[in-house]
């Protein structure tokens, strides 16, 4: 920076500065329908009071003649009352992509789909210099996307076999702080339950390597009978919750590997009239929208979701312009939110 430069200011400090997500302060500069008018004119009036200007870039002014980046998710991925986590990501994806000028084509898989002799679309017609894959996908089709020559960012998921860059939260981190969070509240004898997820999705599967080592650093054993499959769904919430309470010595606190899963383990507590948090404590991962409004209000694990996506075409561009750069493996940092779901243990 040359003596006497005032130091440009960043998208990241007008959001922190009104208060809104990172991808909802790219939305007021992209002209995004969705942003609600308080949010519109907060983002507006503390990029006014720092001297925030957008950084317009059109993408003539890409290196390697960038024009178009693909995005491929599952149908379940997209945006839905089933699926509250990645209609965010997506959204930061996309705003990201319009504040670069560049334009975006999505296509959704399929499961019959997924196999290392169906390429997608938007490689066989050359339409995208680079793809974002949103969530768990197969190795294989992986590594036959990289071995077309098409550079990959994978969201929420990492293949460590695989040359490939990805983007996801601090899952560790994250399930070490919603067990230690409830340890902390006196849960400890006998230790909090785990709802994890399916054991292909690397983001849950490292959170329940962050709840083993709260529990190790904490001197408590990890017993079997309370770390229970999922399926990520409120549903399966409710079953592991009552397979939970149906044990001979049920425990008092939960950690779920989602938010979903959390509030179907508190539907089914409620059905039992176990109350929560006097007498069971829940806490869920992603922060969902839906969280803050649940009864009672759902502790959890936040996740910048909208990050999630931005950080990913950003990569994405990145890995384009300097392709011989090594692999990255960016992690988002996650913070507990603490709400009402939780509680100190009581005496029995």
């Amino acid at each position: 920076m040359r003596m006497g430069a005032r130091r440009r200011a960043t998208l990241r400090e007008v959001a922190v500065r009104a208060g809104v997500s990172i991808g909802t302060a790219s939305g007021v500069f992209t002209s995004n329908p969705s942003v609600s008018d308080q949010a519109r004119d907060a983002v507006l009036a503390a990029a006014a009071e720092i001297g925030y200007h957008p950084r317009r870039r059109p993408f003539q002014a890409l290196a390697n003649g960038i024009t178009t980046i693909g995005l491929l998710a599952r149908a379940e991925h997209y945006v839905g009352p089933a699926n509250p986590f990645y209609g965010p990501v997506l959204y930061g994806a996309q705003s990201a992509i319009a504040e670069l000028g560049l334009s975006l084509v999505v296509e959704t898989l399929h499961d019959r789909e997924l196999n290392a002799n169906h390429t997608p679309l938007v490689v066989q017609r050359r339409q995208a210099q680079g793809l974002l894959l949103a969530g768990p996908i197969d190795p294989d089709y992986i590594a036959m996307l990289l071995s077309a020559g098409t550079p990959c960012v994978v969201i929420d998921h990492r293949a460590e076999e695989l040359p490939v860059d990805c983007v996801r939260a601090d899952d560790h981190q994250g399930g070490y702080l919603a067990t230690r969070h409830l340890i902390d509240l006196g849960h400890r004898d006998p230790p909090p339950a785990i709802i994890t997820g399916p054991a292909t999705s690397y983001s849950v599967m490292t959170r329940l390597k962050g709840y083993r080592h709260a529990l190790s650093e904490a001197g408590l054993n990890v017993d079997p009978r309370y770390v229970r499959a999922g399926r990520l769904t409120a549903e399966s919430g409710r079953e592991a919750m009552a397979a939970l309470l149906d044990l001979p010595v049920p425990p008092t606190a939960v950690f779920c590997g989602n938010d979903n899963t959390a509030l179907g383990a508190i539907d089914l507590l409620r059905d039992r009239g176990v109350a929560v948090p006097r007498d069971f404590s829940v806490i869920g991962y992603d922060d969902i929208a839906m969280a803050a409004h649940s009864v009672p209000g759902l502790t959890t694990i936040a996740v910048d979701k909208e990050l999630l996506g931005m950080q990913a075409v950003w990569n994405l561009v990145e890995r384009l312009r300097l392709p011989r750069m090594g692999v990255r493996d960016t992690r988002i940092g996650v913070h507990l939110v603490r709400r009402n779901s939780t509680g100190p243990r009581t005496a029995a």
